[in-house]
């Protein structure tokens, strides 16, 4: 999975580099702080001969080399320049991170986003909205936390120590060893932890990808639960993922703390224990007040670099969990799959053939469960094509094996005659428009939602589309007309109103093929006559196909085919299959009848 998030931080090595150079950069003038200070108590305090490497630059007759006072000024003088540099350089290292992170985030949003666009509805139908959401809006964060958490903490935290060590080493080599005989001790209580902190990260992450689910479904479907006054049953039910979700981050984070404080405790000691030895150094005389000070100094500088570590560890348990959620459905495999040789559809006519078509749906347990069974039929190019049957049948099935929002598990589609499958999906797709059983509106303005198939449409075109869906007369009602925008999920319009703007965005594409399933089913019967009355004007020269429980609106399509448990049971023409005195004849005179 590590492999995988480093694909991504590949694309930015150039500036990553950068970045590294510049945060090896204030690691020297981090180092080389205290070095200062052991010059004021050595040489400005103390007579101590000087360090060979003033000498060298400054000569041993110099003013700041004779002079304990230019000295003082000179060390001064060197502490505000190292600090101002480092502060510099930290600003300058965390603005480029910050960048850089943003930067892998975006990218493997947009690639988790593409990915989404391109499932199959049968891999929707088993996940939750909420839960690919939180995957997408938060743990898509994996990469920023991998450059900012990890790779650079971890570099530059090992760059600091190996320095350290050389210069207390070159100090007192004894007391370097023990100080750095802690790393050990803290791998060992890592590899200890490793996997309770992996196991609680994730359910923490899953149970709230369930909460964020449980959430978008309530919002979405506040006015059902007002409706029938379940405000109690859905408020119990939020305080059970709630819970669920506070208990494992609660878990998480206490066998993560239990962890990081371990690390502090174990570093503690440590440090107490170099304090001792050191300080029996400096009373026997074998090491000066300023190396003792440097290597004191050192010695609190050297566990942030270990506690950094010991951090970037502990995050790279966390970020495996959350990374593993995004490349689950980046590496899924629930795709309609163009093929590589796929064609593109041209001066499509709309012939449309079912071959011994057979699918069904597959649920959250691998369950298959059979819809339609060996559907066979043709359409020619201009007809008009009813499906009727009774509910769960099968007909949105077929219009939607039609599109490949899925494909079939037995059989073949033909358009034009050639397979559906050989084709590109956005060839096939731009061919097609579409209106669906639950009309969904963008929250954008009425304008756009019907231009959305047909973006480059002029306005003239907008509003005949809307006159030909009856919608216009609603819309020019409205306070900015078609610039009004809509609230979300179109919450602001009737159910009708919805419909009648998803007609006229049918209508405004102008694909050689139309799909109408239940599109009148919230408008009244005037307005439903007028908009099929329309439906000649802007599906002449289309194939068409209409799905309807209003039977009487069907009675002029050019074949009806009659579904009944997912078989076809017969076919023909409104009067003909009156004659014959079947399911449909029994339909219609049910529906007659009402």
């Amino acid at each position: 999975m590590f492999k995988r998030l480093f694909q991504y931080v590949a694309e930015y090595k150039g500036r990553l580099w950068l970045i590294i150079i510049l945060g090896l950069l204030g690691v020297g003038f981090e180092v080389a702080k205290p070095l200062p200070i052991k010059l004021v108590i050595d040489n400005v305090l103390s007579s101590q001969p000087l360090p060979g490497i003033i000498t060298y630059f400054f000569g041993n007759n110099s003013a700041i080399t004779e002079n304990k006072h230019y000295l003082l000024y000179a060390c001064v003088a060197l502490m505000v320049l190292l600090s101002v540099c480092s502060v510099i350089i930290t600003l300058f290292v965390f603005n480029l991170t910050v960048r850089l992170a943003q930067g892998l985030v975006f990218n493997l949003m947009i690639d988790f986003f593409s990915k989404l666009q391109r499932m199959s509805l049968s891999f929707y139908s088993r996940n939750k909205v909420g839960d690919l959401l939180q995957r997408m809006s938060g743990d898509v964060f994996v990469v920023y936390f991998l450059v900012a958490q990890i790779i650079l903490p971890a570099l530059i935290s090992l760059v600091s120590l190996a320095a350290m060590f050389y210069i207390m080493m070159k100090i007192d080599l004894v007391l370097a060893i023990v100080a750095f005989s802690v790393i050990p001790v803290l791998a060992i209580t890592l590899a200890f932890f490793a996997k309770p902190m992996n196991d609680t990260t994730t359910v923490q992450y899953k149970t709230q990808g369930l909460f964020s689910a449980f959430l978008q479904q309530s919002l979405s479907s506040m006015k059902i639960i007002q409706a029938f006054g379940r405000e109690s049953f859905m408020h119990q039910k939020l305080k059970t993922h709630a819970e669920a979700f506070s208990n494992a981050f609660i878990m998480a984070n206490k066998v993560s703390m239990t962890f990081n404080q371990l690390s502090f405790l174990i570093t503690g000691i440590a440090s107490a224990v170099l304090v001792l030895l050191g300080a029996f150094r400096g009373l026997n005389g074998t090491m000066s007040v300023g190396d003792l000070f440097i290597f004191l100094g050192y010695l609190t500088a050297l566990y942030g670099p270990v506690n950094s570590l010991t951090t970037a560890i502990g995050a790279a348990v966390a970020i495996g969990a959350r990374g593993k959620r995004v490349f689950d459905i980046l590496d899924s495999d629930e795709v309609v799959k163009e093929k590589h040789n796929a064609i593109t559809a041209t001066d499509t006519k709309g012939a449309i053939e079912f071959r011994d078509v057979s699918f069904g749906y597959i649920d959250e347990d691998e369950v298959r469960n059979p819809v339609l069974h060996n559907i066979s039929f043709k359409v020619s190019p201009g007809q008009v094509i009813a499906l009727v049957g009774p509910t769960g049948t099968g007909k949105t099935s077929i219009i939607s094996l039609l599109a490949r929002f899925y494909d079939p598990w037995k059989g073949e589609i033909l358009m034009d005659g050639v397979d559906i499958a050989d084709l590109k999906l956005h060839s096939l797709r731009e061919n097609i428009s579409l209106v669906l059983q639950e009309p969904f509106i963008f929250p954008m303005t009425i304008g756009e939602n019907i231009a959305f198939g047909n973006p480059d449409a002029s306005f003239e075109e907008i509003v005949e589309a809307a006159k030909g869906a009856q919608a216009h007369e609603f819309i020019s009602k409205l306070p900015n007309g078609y610039e009004t925008s809509i609230s979300e999920a179109g919450a602001s319009l009737s159910g009708g109103e919805k419909q009648r703007i998803s007609i006229a965005r049918a209508f405004l594409k102008k694909a050689p093929i139309l799909i109408l399933d239940e599109p009148t089913s919230a408008v009244d019967a005037q307005t439903e006559a007028k908009i099929f009355k329309a439906l000649a004007k802007f599906s002449k020269g289309k194939t068409v196909f209409l799905i309807s429980h209003r039977l009487s609106t069907l009675k002029h399509a050019d074949q009806i085919i009659t579904i009944q448990n997912g078989i076809i049971v017969e076919m023909g023409t409104h009067d003909a299959l009156i004659k014959k005195g079947l399911l449909y004849a029994d339909l219609y005179k049910y529906h007659h009848f009402n």
